[in-house]
């Protein structure tokens, strides 16, 4: 349903007060943040893969060598080509699988990479050196294996094949392999390998990356992606290739922001996305130490897909805002973020049960933004009593049906903060807002159940009266209208957002502890079996609405002032 924002008196302190809050920002912002490099995260674990296609249109091919400590690129070789592929260096087939054209260990076909090869006599100096040895050979490519260059010839899928061809080859050539470590890099779509790496399990991985020709800086497409940057390809526990993107920090957040907004919407809202998106980025902490990478490209972390949707917009606003981060206290916040919260955000200690002393500036606020945008983002879930002793009951005694559920309750934004579940035998539970979104996979924080809710505090925005200069002229919305700044009249409906100088309140809501959800119905019975929720948003209601900021920057207001709204007590100032 519609919302309209009454503009009362009250209205013209909150609107100066927030154009005087400001972004605190600090005097001077840092040379550059983009020296600092991220490591993302692009396959692995239960997604790492068996081989990955590179394409560099732009630049003169490829370098192949490792990242230090420092993350530093130091070169071992490189190659003219500029479509290669990293495998694993196992038995590999090119073609299509899993709607992937590249190259498997699932399938077979007449374009095989082997895992046996053949190794002339010595050690090399240098990759140079090694490569011309064993380009007097057919099929040889230079290898560096355990920190020293090998010249190698062939790819054999059997032994027995390598061992023909070992007698035909002569020259002293030794039967060899690569351990459980080792990759190889070939000319995508053929089985010429360019160059082989074997760290023997030290941790390195191999690393790629474009070479630049002119300065300019190159990218490189992967799966339908365009990537700044260079790679990391590691068989973490000699499995499969966990492949690691290492570029710019500020490139990364380009990145961030045209994947998580659309690159059309306000400037202002960009660069809210940017802020958050950058401190964010910096507090995750070691989530994904154990595949040796900072953050992952999906939204477990941060939608990330290289500068693939970066458009002219969104890279102002990273630019406009490079090194800047939301600050509470003088450090960094952890700057969650999601699509739309439905009418309020909610604080941490509700959402996932954490201290809320830890997350000052993580604490809920009614959202009357959202509802200028007539978003599509309500929901409806349904669930047998059986499917909710299953998801939420699981261990506990529960022997009779569920016939009903009521909000027992709720958050100071008019959120659930409990829900209580009866059964036929009359035993009631209680369970978590965290739980039951979390084990039911709710889509927001912000539901009820199917009907029209109540107020329940005693002030008069909550008994549905509304006071203007102290008098109270009629019961709810009913004959009162909004007027726009073009003089424009419009009849209020029944979900109305007032804002006073302690911040705006859902007409029905008020400021007490268990405000009810104007919304919804708070209780319901089973029908049929089942109970119903409805709700509204999407994403976990922590920190800041995407839309919501899309919504405050068309209304004219600063990427400073969007933050401050969702982030209590923050600053904006540098890292």
């Amino acid at each position: 349903m519609k919302r309209k924002f009454v503009q009362i008196a009250a209205l013209c302190l909150v609107t100066a007060l927030l154009l005087t809050v400001c972004g605190g920002t600090a005097s001077a912002a840092p040379a550059s943040s983009n020296d600092r490099i991220i490591r993302v995260g692009l396959h692995y674990g239960t997604g790492a893969i068996e081989g990955l296609n590179l394409l560099n249109e732009e630049g003169s091919g490829y370098r192949f060598g490792y990242y230090d400590a420092s993350n530093r690129f130091v070169e071992l070789g490189n190659t003219a080509q500029r479509a290669i592929s990293v495998v694993e260096t196992m038995n590999v087939y090119y073609g299509s699988y899993d709607k992937y054209t590249c190259y498997h260990t699932s399938i077979t076909s007449s374009i095989a990479v082997g895992e046996y090869h053949l190794q002339l006599p010595g050690v090399y100096g240098s990759f140079a050196e090694a490569q011309a040895a064993a380009s007097q050979y057919p099929g040889g490519f230079a290898a560096y294996i355990g920190g020293a260059y090998y010249a190698r010839v062939g790819n054999y899928t059997t032994r027995n094949g390598a061992v023909a061809a070992q007698s035909a080859l002569g020259a002293g050539a030794e039967l060899c392999g690569t351990s459980e470590y080792g990759v190889s890099v070939v000319v995508t779509g053929t089985n010429t390998i360019l160059f082989q790496y074997d760290d023997l399990g030290q941790g390195t991985g191999l690393g790629v990356e474009p070479i630049q020709t002119g300065g300019e800086k190159c990218t490189t497409w992967s799966k339908d992606n365009l990537y700044n940057g260079g790679f990391r390809f590691e068989r973490i526990g000699g499995g499969k290739l966990t492949v690691v993107n290492l570029l710019g920090f500020e490139d990364y957040i380009k990145g961030v922001v045209a994947a998580e907004m659309s690159t059309s919407w306000p400037i202002e809202a960009l660069k809210a996305q940017a802020v958050a998106a950058r401190s964010y980025a910096l507090t995750l902490g070691t989530k994904h130490g154990t595949h040796h990478f900072d953050i992952c490209d999906d939204v477990d972390c941060q939608a990330y897909s290289g500068q693939t949707s970066a458009g002219p917009n969104s890279n102002a606003a990273v630019d406009q805002t490079a090194g800047q981060v939301a600050l509470y206290n003088g450090k960094v916040i952890s700057a969650f973020y999601y699509s739309s919260n439905g009418g309020a955000s909610e604080s941490i200690s509700v959402v996932w049960d954490s201290n809320q002393s830890l997350y000052p500036y993580l604490v809920g606020v009614v959202d009357p933004y959202e509802a200028t945008l007539n978003l599509k983002n309500n929901w409806t879930r349904s669930f047998t009593s059986s499917e909710l002793i299953s998801k939420l009951f699981s261990g506990y005694s529960v022997s009779a049906p569920l016939v009903s559920a009521s909000i027992s309750s709720y958050s100071p934004t008019g959120n659930p903060k409990t829900v209580t579940f009866t059964d036929s035998a009359g035993k009631s539970y209680s369970v978590s807002a965290y739980r039951m979104v979390r084990n039911l996979g709710l889509r927001s924080y912000r539901y009820g159940f199917p009907g029209s809710g109540t107020a329940s505090s005693s002030s008069a925005a909550s008994s549905g009266n509304i006071s203007i200069n102290g008098t109270t002229p009629v019961s709810g919305t009913a004959g009162l209208y909004a007027i726009d700044g073009n003089g424009n009249l419009t009849a209020l409906g029944s979900d109305v957002y007032v804002a006073t100088g302690s911040g705006a309140s859902l007409l029905g809501q008020g400021g007490g502890q268990n405000q009810g959800s104007n919304q919804w119905a708070s209780s319901t019975t089973a029908v049929n079996g089942s109970i119903t929720f409805e709700g509204r948003g999407w994403g976990h209601n922590l920190g800041m609405s995407q839309f919501g900021a899309k919504a405050m920057a068309e209304q004219g207001m600063t990427y400073q002032q969007i933050l401050q709204f969702y982030y209590t007590g923050i600053t904006v100032g540098y890292m």
